[in-house]
């Protein structure tokens, strides 16, 4: 069983009938909804080719929304092809037409969210590259931004552009963010991706957004490609529920000689924390027009399996490319074969709750006795994540006693989810965990299983209990 998770990307490439359902087969875990392209429209057909192809896998998937967030563009009447030399002095001004002296942002905030002598002002992909050296203030002109060029390049009409370390009033969520907060209820997403977080205030403002939109459970993804969001990098992570290493934008923020090390440390502290962690950005990326992969994607696919990610992102490789099934099947096949030689440690018990602690010690006793699994039935979802927290050796079976939350689990590292309704007697419901257990997983006769399970009348996410059970030839203990 594979344990790192493939989370793919939809667009016009998935559309035709029978690709999403081919992907499932190729080994897809969840999809992800880019809500930066196409109009609500699309983006309920293709929720629901998720959910059919859901139903007719048997099998949970996770449906991610990703929210646009801030984008800044040149305007458009940028000179095109202009080209800037490196230490030529250039002025910016917010707004949507180019004056005769500078270049036009359109972005309210640009002057105010920029910090002299900290913050660079990046073009497309990275270049050009622009120190902000100060700010002009004129008589009866607006502000502008005196910026000097450290890297050249050539400008030209809506071309993105990135200011790093921006003020922190700067907001991360914007008014089409929230238009499309409006509209997430009739997708139903298992999670809700922010991008360009840079404060854990933002996480926790998104929270009370999707609350008062009516999805209190969808689980948050803080998407860190932002200098700010590295700096408050532990509060965000305590603040949200998952977090994704988007290196894209990351690479522009920080420079890309920056980004493997910045991964390993947000994978980390994810790990840690014992949160979800989605590690993307160009992992196929020339897959996008040939069947095959470079040795550089295999082994940088692999560095992020080996690193403990949860799972791995397909971007245009399957929601443009022209291989999209093909590219979740060499994906599948890099990370079962970079597990081969991971095996992560233990995390420390310093910051366990007890009932975390008590499925840290299940994760134990399965890798002493060689279980063939751990049987964790779940309302939350919080005591499979703790043991997923933990990397056994033995997959493990969550039995979700709500669909929605099954769903949820389908991204978490080795974690095989199933819909499995709560039972009100221990012994009956032991007996059925077993039984799924060994359906699921094709176990045989005497195979040792570890099931942990609270009480009946204990709060969600109370697991207290584990127990040693054996296959029997009925599917029995």
């Amino acid at each position: 069983m594979r344990r790192t998770k493939i989370l793919a990307t939809l667009g016009p490439a998935c559309d035709p009938p029978g690709v999403v359902p081919a992907m499932v087969h190729a080994g897809v875990d969840g999809f992800r909804i880019n809500l930066s392209h196409g109009e609500p429209d699309e983006w309920t057909a293709r929720a629901r080719a998720v959910r059919a192809a859901q139903a007719a896998a048997g099998r949970p998937l996770a449906l991610l929304c990703d929210l646009q967030g801030p984008k800044i563009r040149l305007a458009a009447d940028t000179p095109a092809g202009e080209r800037i030399d490196e230490g030529e002095v250039v002025r910016f001004v917010a707004g949507t037409r180019t004056p005769p002296d500078a270049l036009a942002v359109v972005w309210d905030d640009l002057v105010a969210a920029a910090t002299p002598g900290v913050s660079e002002l990046v073009i497309g992909d990275g270049t050009p590259r622009f120190s902000v050296e100060g700010i002009a203030r004129e008589a009866g002109a607006a502000e502008q931004l005196v910026a000097r060029c450290t890297r050249p390049g050539a400008v030209g009409p809506r071309k993105g552009a990135t200011l790093t370390h921006a003020a922190s009033g700067a907001r991360a969520i914007t008014d089409k963010d929230r238009a499309d907060i409006a509209v997430l209820p009739e997708l139903a997403p298992d999670f809700v991706a922010l991008s360009f977080v840079r404060h854990h205030e933002d996480v926790r403002e998104l929270r009370e957004l999707l609350r008062e939109a009516g999805l209190p459970g969808a689980r948050i993804v803080a998407k860190i490609e932002k200098a700010e969001a590295v700096d408050d990098l532990a509060a965000i992570i305590d603040a949200a529920d998952a977090v994704m290493v988007a290196r894209g934008d990351l690479g522009i923020e920080l420079g890309l000689a920056e980004v493997p090390l910045v991964q390993k440390r947000i994978v980390a502290m994810a790990r840690e924390e014992g949160k979800l962690c989605i590690t993307a950005t160009q992992m196929l990326e020339s897959m996008t027009a040939a069947p095959e992969p470079t040795r550089a994607e295999v082994a940088d696919v692999a560095n992020a399996v080996l690193d403990g990610t949860s799972a791995v992102m397909l971007s245009g490789e399957t929601a443009q490319g022209a291989f999209p099934v093909e590219t979740v099947r060499q994906m599948a096949q890099i990370c079962l074969s970079a597990e081969r030689a991971a095996r992560a440690g233990r995390v420390g018990a310093a910051n366990l709750t007890e009932t975390e602690s008590v499925m840290k010690a299940a994760a134990s006793l399965a890798d002493e006795l060689g279980a063939a699994a751990l049987c964790v039935p779940t309302e939350t979802g919080g005591a499979a994540r703790a043991v997923a927290r933990q990397r056994p050796l033995a997959p493990i079976v969550a039995l979700c006693h709500r669909a929605e939350v099954a769903c949820q689990m389908a991204l978490e590292w080795g974690v095989l989810p199933v819909h499995f309704p709560a039972k009100p007697d221990i012994d009956p419901m032991l007996r059925e965990a077993i039984a799924t257990c060994a359906r699921l997983l094709d176990l045989r006769p005497g195979d040792p299983l570890v099931v942990t399970y609270g009480p009946v009348s204990a709060r969600p996410g109370a697991t207290s209990l584990i127990a040693l059970r054996h296959v029997e030839g009925d599917g029995g203990d």
